[in-house]
């Protein structure tokens, strides 16, 4: 009983929490924030679409951005397969990819 109770006060006390951590942004996201509103890096939604256009059948399971190239490089699982695909965020065209 004393168990049950010291683990739904520390689940109730993990969702108390959570919203404290959704609000911290990183310095990455400010860098790419203030690109996109320059006109000097695409939006992220619009890189994405075009990373998903190019791998037929694939679903994003992750992404990554670079600011000190201006890159982003998306994961994808089609499959058994995993697919990076790697974005020049200036551009909008793809600059690389591993996996098939």
């Amino acid at each position: 009983m004393v168990m049950r109770n010291l683990l739904a006060a520390l689940a109730i006390a993990g969702t108390l929490s959570a919203p404290a951590f959704a609000d911290r942004r990183t310095p990455e996201q400010d860098m790419l924030r203030q690109g996109v509103r320059s006109g000097a890096i695409l939006p992220y939604q619009e890189m994405r679409a075009r990373a998903q256009s190019s791998v037929s059948g694939g679903q994003m399971i992750g992404s990554e951005f670079d600011p000190g190239t201006g890159h982003y490089r998306f994961k994808f699982q089609r499959g058994g397969s995993v697919i990076w695909v790697d974005m020049d965020g200036r551009t909008g065209r793809e600059i690389g990819r591993i996996g098939d």
